[in-house]
């Protein structure tokens, strides 16, 4: 294997990691904003009783 070959191989790795890494932000980010729904509801309730 050459060294374009390594390369390559290493770039497409790269590529995949970014993705996989734009995905879980894109999901801790929606389990943030139910997180914080949820304090505001529970927040809320507490207030009511």
């Amino acid at each position: 294997m050459t060294d374009a070959e390594k390369l390559r191989i290493v770039e497409m790795e790269k590529e995949k990691l970014m993705e996989e890494n734009s995905r879980l932000h894109k999901v801790i980010e929606r389990l943030n904003q139910t997180l914080n729904r949820l304090i505001g509801r529970y927040i809320s309730t507490d207030k009511i009783a």
